[in-house]
Order: structure tokens, then sequence, then C-alpha cells
């Protein structure tokens, strides 16, 4: 009986272990550091890497939203775009969109994919659509392996920028994005406003928002939930969340503390008369609550339009903000680049926000981006380490509201 009793429960066993095999999910959150930094020490995958690794895997289709195309030799992003190449010659599909004005920045990296089988390359214009810009980074393979960050198709940005992104491989997930993608690439060809308004009519089968979240066992994270959001407000598809809408919610629902870590931020609203403060009213008011704010920005953040209340803001009790330096480059400096880009934050101890969108209006109203919103406390956990290797590190500095800033050299 002993005997019997032990066989049954070594079945039982097995058999739980399978279906918790069975039911994983690859999740991933994907770092970029800037060579010769003490952010190096991120243990967190490279962008480089699980890139090539997702485009090596593709068998059928490889659809690709990035803001520009910015390429040079010898450097990182010459090998992921060498896979896509590969990809297309053993037959899979690709489409690469593009945002129309900055196409015109970037022509040489862009036509590379000219005339190769299989490779398609669109220019959205989003000026005429939202008034912005394509402003999205985030590629989906064979229909189902999401990667989504702050990371541009840049060489920079795989070698000399803070980033962070996130990948998921899921189908049911990865088709809200890719409804998104559809929307887009007809939007390409055709921007009339009945064209527009029948395709954000279409949804996907299955749409997960803060009320019906996406549950999955990942193997670095245990239990993850989580959903996507999206902008500019009003080309959003139907039935999902709104970037702006998720944003204050989520700081309105902050009890403890707020860790955020951003590229840029902003008041300045659509006109003089009409500042944006949307976001800065939700900060204070956290602050005023009790909520531990703490307040990473690049110091391309210091802008003419954006000094001023990011001092002010600065001054509000609870609220700590420092400005970051990125080391220049020992081999010599590098327009656009050498800078923190990252967009998230974290609220309490299990909420976590991965974004391609900075603080300003425009990325809300004008632009396309789009957002995870996380809830996993090993996950708050990991982003709480990227924030804190910055928060303590040597390349920051407490924003003085005495002093005078002038805007860094970026060009």
């Amino acid at each position: 009986m002993k005997l019997f009793k032990w066989i049954v429960g070594c079945i039982v066993l097995f058999a739980s272990l399978n279906v918790a095999g069975f039911t994983q999910t690859l999740f991933q959150l994907v770092e970029t550091v800037p060579s010769e930094t003490i952010l190096e020490q991120s243990k967190l995958p490279r962008a480089t890497e699980v890139w090539v690794e997702m485009i090596k895997s593709a068998k059928t289709t490889i659809d690709m939203e990035t803001f520009y195309i910015a390429n040079e030799k010898g450097e990182p992003l010459e090998s992921v775009i060498s896979e896509i190449k590969d990809a297309a010659e053993r037959g899979v599909k690709v489409r690469i969109m593009i945002d129309g004005k900055f196409f015109e920045r970037y022509k040489e990296s862009a036509n590379d994919f000219e005339n190769i089988p299989n490779i398609t390359v669109k220019k959205i214009p989003f000026n005429k659509i939202g008034g912005g810009v394509m402003h999205a980074k985030y590629f989906v393979v064979d229909g189902e392996d999401l990667f989504l960050g702050s990371q541009n198709f840049d060489w920079r940005a795989l070698k000399h920028i803070h980033e962070m992104g996130v990948r998921i491989k899921h189908k049911e997930f990865a088709d809200m994005f890719m409804r998104v993608f559809e929307t887009d690439w007809t939007l390409c060809d055709n921007q009339d406003e009945e064209t527009m308004t029948s395709l954000l009519k279409e949804s996907a089968d299955k749409v997960y928002t803060a009320k019906k979240m996406l549950k999955i066992e990942t193997t670095d994270y245990g239990t993850v939930k989580l959903y996507p959001a999206f902008s500019p407000k009003d080309v959003v598809n139907k039935g999902f969340a709104k970037e702006e809408t998720e944003l204050l919610k989520t700081i309105k629902g902050a009890k403890n503390r707020l860790c955020i870590q951003f590229y840029s931020y902003s008041t300045k609203g659509k006109s003089k008369k009409s500042p944006y403060d949307k976001i800065d009213k939700e900060l204070r008011k956290a602050a005023a609550r009790g909520v531990d704010v703490k307040i990473i920005l690049s110091d391309w953040a210091i802008k003419k339009d954006a000094i001023d209340a990011i001092k002010e803001l600065s001054q509000v009790n609870g609220i700590e903000i420092k400005f970051s330096t990125v080391p220049q480059f020992s081999k010599g400096y590098i327009p656009y680049a050498r800078v923190q880009h990252c967009k998230f934050f974290i609220a309490d101890d299990d909420i976590s926000w991965i974004s391609t969108s900075n603080w300003e209006r425009d990325y809300f109203y004008d632009s396309r981006n789009a957002t995870l919103i996380i809830e996993s406390g090993k996950v708050n956990e990991a982003l709480e380490i990227v924030f804190e290797r910055v928060w303590n590190s040597a390349y920051v500095e407490k924003v003085d509201a005495e002093k005078e800033y002038k805007p860094v050299k970026r060009n």
C-alpha cells in the first residue's frame, strides 16, 4: 500500500511539473547600458543579444514599427540588420514601418533594405494622422514574440545609451500589438477620416486591460500580470487602454513610493495659455499624501521650456529630482548618445511601467507610443535595482532650484 501511494504521489508530482512547464511564458526585462560605465554591472539581458535571438528564431514573419533606423558599420546594430536580411533570404516576410519625417533624416540605413526580396519598408506620415510622430519602438516575430522598449533601432541605443525594454512571447498578447501595427500599416498609404475610423473600430480577439490583465507564469519572475496601453489618445483601437489614462490612474493609486526614471519632463501645453500639468498635479498630490517620490531625468531634459517646471517640482516636500549625465566615451564625442533614455517607473512594491513615451503632452496626444503596465513584485524589484544603481551613482546630481542650467550639447 505504501509503495502504491508513493507511485501515485510521484505521478501527481510529475504531472504537476509538466503542467507548470507547459504554462510557463517567456518574459524578460531587457536593458541596454552605455559602455565604460558602472551600469554594465547589470545582470539583465542586453538588447543586441535578445534581438538577434528573436530574429534568428523567425519562421514566417517579422513586423517592426520603429521611430527610425540608424546603422553604423562595425557597431552592434549591424549584426541585427544582417540577421533580418538572413531571415528574409530564408523566406521570412519582413515588414518595417518608420516615421515619415525621421525617415528623411536617416535615409541611408532604411534604404539598406531596398530591393531585398521579402522585405517591405513603409513610411508612416504620423504628422498627418495624429499631429506628431510615430515614436513607438516594438517588433513582433511570428505573430507571438514581442519586444517593446525605449530602444530606437539605432546603433547608439545598443551601446551608448541607457535603455529599458521587455520581451514577452505570448500570441494573444502580441495580437494587440499586431492590431496596432496593421492599423498603422494601412495608414501609411491612406489617412482619410473614413479609413481611420474604420480601422480603429477593429480590435484584437482578446483584449487585456486593467480589469482583465494577462496572467502568466514565468521562469525568472514567477507570476506576472500585465496589459498594454497606447497613444495618441484619439488613435487607439477599440477597447484598448489609453496611455495617459492609465498613467494618471497608476500615480493616483501609489501608496508608498514612486521611483521614476525618464528621458524628459515638461508641463508645456498646446499653447502658452494651456499648460500640460496633469502629471505634475498627480505627482504633487502623491507627495502630499505621503508617497516618497524620486525622479531621475536625463540632462537632456534641461530645456528652456522645461527647466522651470522641473525646478518647481523639485521644491515640493516629498519629491526629490536628480539629473543624470553619462560620461563621454573614451574614444571621443558621439553625437546623440551617452544619455539616459529609459522610460520606466515603479509604484509601491508590485507595479511597474515600461514605455516608449516621455512625460510631455505631445507623446500622449499627438504621437504613436506604447506602454506595458506590469503587476509583479519580482519585476518591480529588478527595476528598483536598475533605478538605485543610477540614483546612488556619481552620474547624478540633485536639482538645484537656484542654479542656472544650460542645455547640454547633443549633436
